[in-house]
């Protein structure tokens, strides 16, 4: 197991690393003891591992003045968090149950409470949950007929944009991301065929909170956490860690992996979240990838050269376009990397000019037409996937 040089990382970044390794040392570091609490509980929220911060900075007797109250509040608000969550996934998964619609719960509450070493580690403010999509519509029916409020109305621009998701709000005012895949994105559809029926035909149970709650199976659950990180990036310390732990978790096959990789075009991004994994917070010799790394990975492990992983808030370049760029092979990726470039470049030019151009799906636009649409064209997706 190797992970980065400890003299790269400054004192603050290191912190955040141990804290998810759960070894921050008996005493506060020389270079952390001006740190305000403002920023370390800054630098914990950016990467969503504050309470794990909490947790192994408490036992320091030379702790910094003010941290240990926010990071308490910071540990307290989470676990408010988790326990909303448990109840709200319990209320959807009775609904969804009682109308025979397949679901899993990914993300959220199924790490922090199954999958992590302890459930007051890591942060989250949602349920994401995932339905099988020909009953997707059901779903939503279900769901708001039971006092789940519909927050994404603007079916023009739903229809439009054909996102796998809607967002929703339970009764508790938890919000609640109800899918019908996890490559949210049409576009990302198209070149990552994921086969979602098939990852809910074989979904698991685990214990979250004393209560029994459907997810993907262990293999599932590494290749779509690695994916989702890929995707948003890889610049966060929380989805690291949530790979290496359902690593270690499922005791998943990595050559398993791969061939599912392989086959729904992932594995260039999910391959390269693990290394950066590998190189972060380390990995047993038996889940590191067999193989020569590709050219595209090894373009990943030198911008983490020149810019040592975990940023901190107010550092730029904090964006991992590298790893959400990924597809198939390297022209491809490569192809994606410059349109990704071109786009930010585009997006900060109308943000400096005032003149973002943005259609929030959360404006109340009751097109019945658009409505009908979207939901018959998840339909016939399911049906030629």
């Amino acid at each position: 197991m190797t992970a980065q040089d400890d003299t790269t990382l400054r004192p603050l970044a290191r912190l955040l690393i141990d804290a998810v390794r759960e070894d921050a040392g008996t005493s506060c570091p020389p270079g952390l003891r001006g740190t305000s609490p403002e920023d370390v509980v800054a630098a914990g929220r950016l990467h969503r591992v504050t309470p794990a911060v909490e947790r192994v900075t408490r036992a320091w007797p030379d702790e910094p003045a003010g941290w240990r109250a926010a990071l308490e509040q910071a540990k307290h608000d989470q676990l408010m968090r988790h326990l909303r969550a448990l109840a709200d996934v319990a209320g959807a998964g009775a609904v969804l149950d009682a109308a025979a619609v397949p679901w899993v719960v990914v993300k959220g509450p199924v790490l922090a409470g199954a999958i992590w070493p302890v459930v007051n580690m890591r942060e989250y403010y949602d349920v994401d949950l995932v339905v099988a999509p020909h009953r997707f519509e059901d779903a939503v029916a279900a769901l708001q007929e039971r006092g789940v409020r519909l927050l994404d109305r603007n079916w023009p621009e739903i229809r439009r944009t054909g996102r796998a998701e809607l967002a929703m709000l339970t009764p508790a005012g938890t919000p609640l991301d109800l899918h019908w895949h996890v490559a949210v994105p049409a576009e990302l559809r198209r070149a990552f065929p994921l086969d979602i029926d098939a990852m809910l035909g074989r979904r698991r149970h685990v214990e979250v909170g004393g209560r029994a709650v459907p997810t993907l199976d262990p293999v599932d659950t590494v290749l779509h956490l690695a994916f989702h990180a890929a995707q948003a990036g890889a610049n966060r310390l929380m989805w690291l860690a949530d790979v290496r732990f359902a690593l270690e978790h499922g005791q998943v096959d990595v050559a398993e992996l791969e061939r599912r990789s392989r086959a729904a075009g992932t594995w260039l991004g999910v391959r390269s979240v693990l290394a950066r994994v590998h190189r972060v917070l380390g990995l047993p010799s038996d889940r590191v990838p067999r193989g020569p790394a590709p050219a595209w990975v090894r373009l990943t492990g030198l911008r983490d050269a020149r810019r040592p992983f975990p940023g901190l808030p107010g550092d730029p370049a904090l964006g991992g376009n590298e790893y959400s760029a990924a597809r198939r092979g390297v022209l491809d990726s490569a192809g994606v990397l410059a349109r990704h470039h071109l786009a930010a470049r585009r997006a900060g030019r109308q943000h400096d000019a005032g003149l973002d151009e943005r259609r929030p799906l959360q404006v109340d636009v009751p097109d019945g037409q658009a409505r009908r649409d979207y939901f018959r064209s998840v339909t016939e997706t399911s049906r030629s996937s």
